[in-house]
């Protein structure tokens, strides 16, 4: 089993004629995180910067940072704030608190 990234997607592309799911299934396989924003609401963010802004709010809230706390250090609104939380929310990066 391939340990870098880059050799699973080097295995991947050698088999026949992967598709670009075919890739993700394997570095998923190789137990890398995947994460597909197509199966997710439309609002999910897709570009890797967006995605960047969504794991660093998760981050944040898994660090048990407040909504208005989020926002001031990505220096966003309250409201963009909520929205990078919902989505990492649904993309199951943030932890659940009791």
């Amino acid at each position: 089993m391939s340990e870098t990234a880059t050799d699973v997607i080097s295995e991947a592309l050698t088999a026949g004629t992967p598709t670009a799911n075919d890739i993700l299934d394997a570095l998923g396989t190789a137990g890398y995180r995947v994460i597909r924003p197509e199966t997710g609401p439309a609002w999910t963010p897709v570009t890797p910067r967006s995605l960047a802004k969504v794991q660093r709010c998760a981050n944040l809230l898994n660090d048990g940072k407040t909504l208005q706390e989020v926002a001031d250090a990505m220096r966003v609104s309250r409201r963009q704030a909520e929205r990078y939380s919902a989505a990492a929310r649904e993309m199951g990066l943030t932890e659940r608190r009791r």
